[in-house]
């Protein structure tokens, strides 16, 4: 890649490592809670929910303090080590008390510090940096979170296997080890943005705007020439006018709701995420009981939605190029309605087919979330001025993240206990048909009635 090389590995690193963090916690805390602490079902769920419910405070209070001060790697550093204390702090729990009440509250306040602290760096200041980094190359963003499922596959076999050797305690010396790489990757990363005149001689004009579309397939993958007309005119010239906007002595993060358009997007996230924890939340445990899949086969899970995510994301400057961000959103919600229409039919078939079927429908998990995901962050870092940015992100985490997943993994945790997995699945295809009406409503609308007075730019912006 040229010139970039060492910065592409720098994000691709912040990534694996943030993501790792995730992998050797939030997965196998529930057990260590359970196998060491004690604590009952209920209780587990209880001190799960805190990270979602309290992200959707923090990760919009942190972004815009970010966005304040700038602050990137103090913040970033400190929160971090924070978020590490707070995690070991779990750990010596069973050292300071043996009382049920005594240990729940312990427990809660070291998960609240991770959930205040940790998370907000991991889900949504990560994005912000890389965005940052990134400057005019925004295209690119879905190859630095290639990283992701990389880091997330590492990190969970890397606490699986300590924890055969050593016990339960293993998850946080591998928790920590993530975290302090982390630390360190932040610490060195150059946080410059990258600007095209900077790297490119040759860079594209208006006037060249059609040939270099239709060049665009003969260029190398790791080429910054690829589609950047379409992308930048998608843009809204925010990056241009960079220098030239004052942050008004009012703006806030509230101010992002100010449009329609900006409201519906965040709105269809929530809903997106709430579809998305149902499956996360509850896949696992609908292959074991109602499916009745073998361990080899909830084993295949992993692998299988991680191999097509790296595709996705490996391909995704392509897929920018192709589809363009709605459109992206729109692909996933329907793969997701597709999805759940899967495991319905799979529970009318013969028990080893019907789990086979819902085993192999992993796949469309890497396309439906790493669409999802890079389509949202760039749709957020767009419509949001300059100075709110790093909000934009927060704000997208806090609906996605935050509010949409803990509705999820509460109400959908309901529908399943008291009206059963099928009708879990009508409700997740229910939502996925709302959301895509409420997303396409208003781009229809502008492509039949505004198409003939509006420049070919204008397209790019639905």
């Amino acid at each position: 890649m040229g010139q970039n090389g060492t910065w592409f590995i720098g994000l691709k690193l912040l990534s694996v490592f943030s993501i790792g963090c995730i992998g050797s916690s939030m997965l196998y805390l529930p057990t260590f809670y359970r196998n060491v602490l004690n604590l009952s079902t209920d209780k587990i769920g209880f001190i799960y929910s805190i990270t979602p419910f309290v992200s959707c405070l923090s990760f919009p209070f942190w972004t815009s303090y970010l966005d304040r001060t700038q602050a990137y790697k103090r913040i970033m550093i400190v929160n971090t080590a924070i978020s590490i204390l707070s995690v070991l702090f779990i750990a010596t729990v069973p050292l300071l008390t043996n009382e049920t009440g005594k240990t729940l509250i312990l427990v809660s306040l070291g998960n609240f510090g991770f959930s205040w602290f940790g998370y907000p760096v991991i889900a949504a200041m990560v994005d912000s940096v890389t965005f940052l980094v990134l400057g005019d190359f925004k295209e690119l963003y879905g190859q630095q979170k290639t990283g992701c499922p990389i880091g997330f596959g590492l990190s969970v076999f890397l606490t699986g296997l300590t924890m055969d050797w050593i016990g339960p305690y293993a998850l946080f010396a591998v928790y920590t080890l993530f975290a302090l790489c982390f630390i360190i990757t932040i610490a060195v990363l150059d946080f410059t943005p990258h600007k095209k005149q900077q790297q490119e001689q040759h860079s594209v004009t208006p006037d060249s705007s059609s040939p270099a579309i239709n060049s665009s397939s003969n260029s190398s993958y790791g080429s910054v020439e690829v589609d950047t007309v379409a992308i930048e005119d998608d843009d809204d010239d925010d990056d241009e006018n960079y220098g030239k906007q004052q942050q008004p002595s009012n703006a806030s993060i509230w101010s992002l709701l100010a449009s329609p358009d900006s409201c519906q997007f965040f709105f269809v996230m929530i809903l997106m995420g709430f579809s998305i924890a149902v499956i996360q939340a509850f896949l696992f445990l609908f292959m074991r009981n109602d499916l009745h899949a073998s361990p080899a086969m909830v084993g295949l899970l992993g692998p299988l939605g991680s191999s097509t995510e790296i595709v996705c994301f490996f391909f995704s400057k392509q897929i920018f190029g192709r589809l363009g961000p709605k459109r992206m959103l729109m692909v996933a919600q329907w793969l997701t309605i597709t999805r759940c229409l899967i495991y319905i039919i799979a529970m009318g078939l013969e028990e080893n087919q019907g789990a086979w079927m819902a085993t192999a429908a992993q796949l469309l998990h890497g396309a439906v979330f790493s669409m999802t995901w890079s389509a949202a962050a760039l749709q957020s870092e767009r419509i949001a001025p300059p100075y709110l940015k790093n909000s934009a992100q927060g704000l997208l985490n806090a609906v996605f993240n935050g509010l949409g997943s803990g509705l999820g993994a509460l109400i959908g945790g309901f529908i399943y206990n008291t009206m059963g997995a099928k009708t879990m699945w009508w409700v997740v295809i229910s939502l996925m048909l709302v959301c895509f009406a409420v997303y396409t409503c208003s781009f229809w609308f502008k492509r039949i009635f505004f198409s003939s007075s509006s420049s070919p730019s204008s397209y790019t912006r639905l």
